[in-house]
């Protein structure tokens, strides 16, 4: 009698001991922060024009209302913006913000936290950076999707390129080989160096130089398989721009070296940049639109070296429908006036590239999203990131308008120059 008196003490003492280890440990659930940008001009997916308010979830928009009725969101913090006119967060698809270090990774960050803070407060949410020290962009990328500073999300490519290429830029060097900087030759094994770039936190492969038609098609359909985009110059050496719009990249960047494709024979970047031929620039731009190729021109770096058939041949290629990014490709810190290399870049394809100011605003919002291969941004609609550009006056009336920025939302973080 004893002994089944101790065996059921033992029972309930185990069945007691098991309850508590399962029962799941009760939490208090953090409201979601809400915010609300009330009556505002509010830009739609084509850039047409509504009053409304825009609900803010953290950092993500969660509702558009065409109403003065807020009341089904109460413990909402209400900003006033009448009159003000709200659109997507602006992207630069072209930025190089860690392509030669300084010797310091003090000075590194220095110099990146600069550059970061003069993109956001002009309005630019994303940017791409077309190869640089990967350490570098992938703490900087973790720091802004945590929004530790003021920065615009980031994202980078690896940078594969032939012996010559690196042999050349190396001479004076004791670089090597990295995930993020890589030689391609015959023998090398694509599916394990696109793997190692994708561990570095690449989001795509900039073919950069020094490498053929064969070998770009290669890259591109081994990238695509792991999930990565294929972004090019539009000039590889020797390959073509025929051959990098026959391998189906992603995008295509500097419209000036469009204009080596139209030479006879071998083609070569040691030679000056042919005259441009009409029928061959209507047939590879006619090839780039049906291979959905995004033309990444990067018109203010041509213009600043005096390429100036970049212009000629952006303007051409809208006409054709290609679709167009803006990239600037220019260090945002050059400018000794302190203006943001974006909005030239913008100015130039209103200017001088037969962009009105609907198409050049699509291009730097929903299209760069496009070429960087993300849908989460790039226009104000429900489910989308809160990336967004306030400002004081209408830009489809005047681009220059863009400059009047009154404040930035990235990923639902509020960022005033005040």
């Amino acid at each position: 009698m004893k002994k089944k008196r101790v065996l059921i003490l033992w029972f309930v003492l185990l069945t007691t001991i098991v309850g508590h280890s399962q029962s799941k440990p009760t939490q208090a659930k953090l409201k979601p922060k809400l915010t609300i940008l009330k009556n505002g001009f509010i830009f739609d997916d084509n850039f047409g024009l509504k009053t409304g308010s825009i609900i803010i979830e953290d950092n993500q928009i969660i509702d558009l209302l065409y109403t003065n009725d807020l009341s089904k969101y109460p413990e909402a913090t209400i900003i006033d913006i009448t009159r003000k006119f709200v659109m997507p967060g602006l992207i630069d698809t072209h930025v190089h913000l860690a392509t030669v270090p300084n010797l310091t990774r003090e000075k590194s960050n220095k110099y990146m936290e600069d550059q970061l803070s003069k993109m956001i407060y002009a309005g630019i949410t994303t940017v791409r950076d077309m190869t640089g020290n990967a350490i570098i962009l992938a703490d900087y990328k973790q720091v802004s999707a945590l929004n530790q500073l003021p920065a615009p999300s980031i994202f980078y490519a690896a940078q594969f390129a032939g012996p010559d290429y690196f042999n050349l830029v190396r001479k004076h060097t004791t670089e090597k080989d990295t995930p993020w900087q890589r030689t391609i030759t015959d023998t090398t094994n694509i599916k394990i160096v696109v793997a190692a770039a994708k561990g570095a936190g690449v989001s795509g492969i900039k073919i950069y130089n020094d490498l053929s038609a064969r070998m770009i098609k290669k890259i591109v359909k081994e990238a695509k398989k792991q999930g990565l985009q294929s972004w090019s110059h539009a000039a590889v050496f020797p390959a073509t721009p025929t051959d990098v719009a026959n391998a189906k990249v992603n995008s295509m960047s500097h419209a000036f070296d469009i204009a080596y494709g139209f030479s006879s024979g071998k083609m070569d970047h040691s030679k000056k940049i042919p005259a441009i031929d009409t029928i061959k620039m209507d047939k590879l731009l006619l090839l780039m639109k049906a291979n959905n190729v995004i033309l990444d021109p990067t018109n203010y770096l041509a213009n600043n070296n005096k390429l100036f058939d970049g212009m000629k041949i952006t303007k051409r290629a809208h006409e054709l429908g290609v679709k167009i990014s803006t990239g600037t490709d220019w260090p945002y810190l050059f400018e000794k006036d302190n203006s943001v290399p974006l909005f030239k870049e913008i100015k130039i394809l209103t200017d001088s590239c037969g962009f009105t100011n609907k198409d050049v605003l699509i291009s730097a919002t929903r299209i760069g999203a496009e070429s960087i291969g993300v849908q989460d941004r790039g226009s104000i609609a429900i489910g989308k990131r809160a990336d967004l550009y306030v400002i004081n006056s209408n830009p489809l009336q005047n681009i220059e308008n863009l400059k009047d920025g009154f404040m930035t939302i990235k990923s639902g973080i509020i960022y005033t120059k005040e």
